[in-house]
């Protein structure tokens, strides 16, 4: 069965989204966790990884990855909320409040 927000793919409807989409139709960057590994980070902020570096290295107020194990080369995962609050930060400062 095809409805305006779902196609038949293989036998299988899958939800058509503006957000890329897990095979569940879920959008990358909403999972049930509270933390957001950085490609989920860059999808919910919607920029871009270069810009992303750049914020990391300039901007003290961005979000700080939180490193999964010691080592230098550890991935990191981020906050949502950390990023919501960089976002309305970002708002309120650009409003002049």
């Amino acid at each position: 069965m095809t409805t305006k927000n779902h196609v038949a793919i293989n036998n299988e409807e899958v939800c058509r989204s503006s957000a890329p989409a897990q095979p569940d139709g879920v959008p990358l960057w909403q999972t049930e966790s509270p933390n957001l590994r950085f490609k989920e980070l860059l999808k919910f902020m919607r920029m871009s990884k270069s810009k992303a570096y750049e914020l990391i290295k300039g901007d003290p107020d961005f979000p700080k990855g939180i490193p999964l194990y010691d080592g230098d080369r550890s991935p990191k995962i981020y906050r949502l909320t950390d990023a919501q609050a960089w976002i309305d930060m970002r708002s309120n400062k650009r409003r002049g409040q």
